[in-house]
């Protein structure tokens, strides 16, 4: 079966490419911070950081299909005094979700992609000690491929079940290959099936502000209740044309990850990580 879907999913995606029409849209950050620091009393530490942010877009919809892509891309590097830039932020996120029309036009018959990795070496870096890898391209990185239903209530705003998913956790370095990945020790892939649930608003939901919210939630048939969560959200306030604010929350929960958390103990745990940023903001 998984291998008739990815068929249909080539063949439909080669279909509309030579079909229109399209709707695309999408924007690139560029967000910069400065400190400068000198004989000041209240202490502190010269600190620069930068940060690009990609965000875009791409749907097709007639009367039969619809087809849907975002690409979520974020980067980011900080330096603090006199030691190396470090990286701040590293995301790479991929959901393309394909469907046919029901006869109520809300509702599609569809097959889903999403695929999540990083992009360059993360480290857990200590004060005393060597800085740990714990992260590299491909190491982790996700795939979700699904067949379900897409129900689209109006542009911009999306829910996707899917009750057939198979999910790869792929850890193809190894010197990350140690189990707390993901993957089984010495392994370099992890597959489970069970049902997922993709939300996704893009939308503007007041004058200048832009929500940019995608949550993904899989469940494992082998143990239900032990969800894989994934929630990413941007919020863009756009001061004019060019110049724009940014804020970023992302949350991630995998009982199969093990983290060392800040006070010392391993184990899973719930992870966070929030940016705001002031920028150059371009329309794509």
């Amino acid at each position: 079966m998984l291998r008739v879907s990815i068929a249909w999913f080539l063949a439909l995606s080669v279909a509309l490419c030579q079909s229109s029409p399209w709707d695309t849209k999408g924007t690139a950050t560029l967000n910069l911070t400065q400190v400068a620091l000198k004989n000041w009393v209240g202490g502190g530490q010269n600190t620069i950081g930068i940060a690009g942010l990609l965000s875009y877009r791409a749907l097709y919809n007639d009367a039969r299909t619809r087809w849907e892509t975002t690409l979520d891309v974020g980067y980011g590097l900080t330096k603090l005094a006199d030691a190396p830039f470090r990286k701040s932020d590293d995301r790479f996120i991929l959901i393309s979700t394909a469907g046919l029309h029901t006869p109520d036009s809300l509702i599609q018959y569809a097959l889903q992609l999403d695929f999540r990795t990083q992009l360059t070496d993360g480290f857990r870096y200590g004060t005393n000690a060597p800085d740990t890898l714990t992260s590299t391209l491909f190491a982790p990185a996700t795939v979700n491929l699904g067949l379900g239903g897409t129900y689209t209530p109006s542009d911009g705003i999306s829910l996707t079940l899917m009750a057939a998913t198979g999910r790869a956790v792929l850890v193809l370095d190894r010197r990350l290959q140690d189990g707390t990945l993901g993957v089984d020790s010495g392994k370099a892939v992890r597959v489970q099936f069970g049902a997922s649930l993709n939300a996704t608003i893009v939308k503007e939901i007041i004058e200048n502000v832009l929500l940019n919210t995608k949550l993904a939630v899989f469940a494992p048939y082998d143990a239900f209740t032990s969800q894989v969560v994934n929630w990413n959200t941007v919020i863009t306030f756009r001061i004019n044309k060019f110049l724009s604010a940014n804020l970023a929350l992302d949350v991630a929960y995998d009982p199969k990850v093990i983290i060392t958390r800040d006070d010392g103990t391993r184990g899973p745990s719930v992870q966070l990580r929030n940016v705001f940023g002031l920028g150059i903001t371009l329309p794509l």
